[in-house]
């Protein structure tokens, strides 16, 4: 009994060492060799290549006869207006197959790109980052992490760039093929709406429109939100424009800031974002039930309360004015002002701004149609 129990322990071990052996099979180095004398990898192309094959649909400038690749153990990973892309195809170099060409990349200011590569499947890769040409320091810059090393390369002048990989000694070569005239954006594969308030921070998938091109969804937002579109990872997060007409009326938008959008109105909103043109566009759906707020001035203690309960977006403010005197400005909680239309119909207004004649004048702030109309009352 115990020479069999020997047995049957000695084949356990046996069949443990094989599964042992086929899994640092399974995980040896997918690029090729191990590190090089100067620390870095070793990439061999015969393991490390695979063919691709452009469709028609697809990002990119591709020309017909050249032969495009993807790799296995080496990613050039970019942030293109939000947009995070690990899996661009490349050429090789007709002189020089050590050498990765990708291709027309559009890249505007803030963007950034870095290399990584991962040894072993599994493994978290480890980040280059490097310019080969020192000249290319007019376009980018080296930014490091907190300990020093290189962690990306920062875009500092916008424009259609060739980025070439040297897999000898991982730095890049930056060409610029073109200025950018008119923005290109990458197509965004996934979306989701975040929703950020003081007490929450919400993300909710969003459904592409084919015919429109535009993810939507349909979503309550509070008062004071702020809103931001995401790649389903969350390494993404979108910068964007917004629709005409929707700046300083429902929302708040800054281009220093063009991350998220602040929510004047709390409401039930349907939401759109452009898929490639990353364009925000909003409907409320109950503009008669909505949340307003309305004030006179900047945090001057003046705070409007709506005319009516039947009508939440209508607001009244009565203005002493001299003559040639100035109308006031309405403003949300958070934000700019107001971006509201003149309604005058008694032609009192002289420009956008004042009146012509003293007297007392009854204004009316319509937040449904940001309008404002005003009417001499004596």
């Amino acid at each position: 009994m115990k020479k069999l129990l020997s047995y049957l322990i000695t084949a356990l071990l046996l069949l443990l060492l094989c599964f042992s052996l086929a899994a640092c099979d399974m995980f040896k180095d997918i690029g090729g060799d191990d590190e090089g004398e100067e620390g870095l990898p070793q990439i061999d192309n015969a393991l490390d290549l695979d063919t691709y094959l452009p469709t028609p649909d697809e990002d990119g400038q591709y020309t017909e006869g050249e032969d495009y690749y993807t790799s296995k153990s080496v990613d050039l990973v970019t942030e293109v207006n939000g947009n995070y892309t690990t899996d661009r195809p490349f050429t090789l170099d007709k002189d020089d197959e050590s050498k990765r060409i990708y291709r027309n990349i559009y890249f505007y200011e803030e963007d950034f790109f870095q290399v990584i590569y991962y040894k072993k499947f599994g493994d978290l890769g480890k980040i280059y980052a490097a310019l080969s040409d020192g000249a290319d320091g007019e376009y980018a810059e080296v930014e490091n992490a907190g300990d020093g090393t290189p962690l990306q390369i920062n875009i500092k002048k916008q424009g259609v760039y060739d980025l070439i990989l040297d897999t000898d000694t991982f730095a890049i070569d930056m060409v610029k093929v073109a200025d950018i005239d008119t923005p290109v954006y990458e197509t965004i594969k996934s979306c989701e709406l975040n929703i950020h308030t003081s007490e929450s921070h919400t993300y909710s998938p969003m459904t592409l429109d084919a015919a429109t091109n535009e993810y939507y969804i349909l979503a309550d937002i509070p008062a004071n939100a702020s809103i931001g579109f995401y790649n389903a990872s969350h390494m993404g997060r979108y910068k964007m424009t917004v629709e005409w007409g929707l700046q300083n009326t429902l929302v708040y938008w800054n281009s220093t800031n063009p991350l998220q959008v602040q929510v004047h109105v709390s409401g039930t909103y349907k939401i759109y974002f452009n898929a490639k043109t990353y364009v925000l566009r909003l409907e409320l759906q109950n503009p008669d039930t909505a949340s307003y707020y309305c004030q006179v001035e900047w945090q001057k203690g003046n705070e409007l309360s709506p005319v009516d309960s039947a009508t939440p977006y209508l607001f009244e403010y009565v203005l002493e004015a001299p003559e040639y005197g100035e109308l006031p400005s309405f403003f949300p909680h958070l934000g700019w002002k107001y971006s509201l239309s003149l309604v005058d119909e008694g032609e009192y207004v002289l420009g956008d701004n004042s009146v012509r004649e003293g007297g007392t004048y009854k204004l009316t702030v319509n937040l449904k149609d940001f309008t404002l109309t005003v009417e001499k009352l004596s």
